[in-house]
């Protein structure tokens, strides 16, 4: 796998990639919350930001023939073929509206962060709930990750990767909110599951960013913020076989809609 780094013929196959990993570290973690809830043959339910749809396939098998998934993203490149009983649809659940009162699950996994109006979907989410129905959102909690103990190189660029490059509009710290978020719009059963991994090279725990970084490098050179033997150093130090570091927070906030 690692002699393949550098050798990827577009960012597009390098972004498929990285969301492949994003999903094979998540992805478990995800499934064991909906089966916590109770997910079942007959159910519909919705998918925003659906990615490669990792997700919204292994949904396909759990609500059956008679069920429906609604796996919706803004960019649909990455998105794998599914079954019948998946719908997939480009749709931006920022300006776009959604079926109201239909599905019996809406998830979204690392998408509110991204949001500028992230305060307004929430609530476009929860009228899209049947009354009963429950909404899983997944986000990080970045405070800290920037900060743990690295050696240079990398320790220097990982601050500028995970605090220094947010976008004005972007809340990496968006999972630490979201409980509230629910709790105000009269969500009931509500619950928190955190959790953090070590991160490690050549596997999906840590080429999930090691890929992010590989594909920022570049910039961050031609803006003068390191060298080219800085690029060639860390990349190297980060793939080391040994080599392991502390992953973000993930958040996964559970609240149901009530039934009257």
């Amino acid at each position: 796998m690692a002699e393949r780094y550098g050798t990827h013929e577009d960012e597009a196959g390098m972004e498929r990639e990285r969301l492949a990993m994003l999903a094979a570290v998540r992805d478990p973690k995800t499934f064991a919350v909906f089966e916590r809830i109770g997910v079942s043959e007959g159910m519909h339910v919705l998918e925003v930001g659906a990615g490669t749809g990792s997700v919204s396939g292994w949904l396909s098998k759990k609500v059956g023939d008679v069920g429906k998934v609604l796996s919706i993203d803004i960019d649909l490149q990455f998105h794998a073929g599914m079954p019948d009983n998946v719908e997939v649809k480009k749709l931006d659940i920022e300006s776009e509206s959604i079926p109201k009162e239909t599905f019996d699950i809406i998830h979204a996994r690392a998408v509110l962060q991204h949001l500028p109006s992230r305060e307004e979907v929430i609530p476009k989410l929860i009228q899209g709930l049947k009354p009963g129905g429950w909404l899983v959102l997944e986000d990080g909690q970045f405070t800290g990750f920037g900060e743990q103990s690295l050696a240079e190189p990398y320790k220097t660029i990982h601050q500028i990767m995970a605090v220094g490059s947010r976008e004005k509009w972007r809340e990496p710290n968006f999972g630490l909110h979201i409980l509230d978020r629910f709790r105000s719009n009269g969500l009931t059963d509500l619950d928190v599951i955190g959790d953090v991994w070590a991160m490690r090279p050549n596997e999906p725990s840590g080429e999930w960013w090691f890929l992010a970084l590989e594909r920022a490098i570049p910039r961050l050179v031609e803006a003068g913020l390191m060298t080219l033997t800085d690029e060639q150093n860390i990349l190297k130090q980060v793939r080391e076989p040994s080599f392991i570091m502390i992953s973000p927070v993930s958040i996964i906030t559970i609240g149901r809609k009530p039934r009257t």
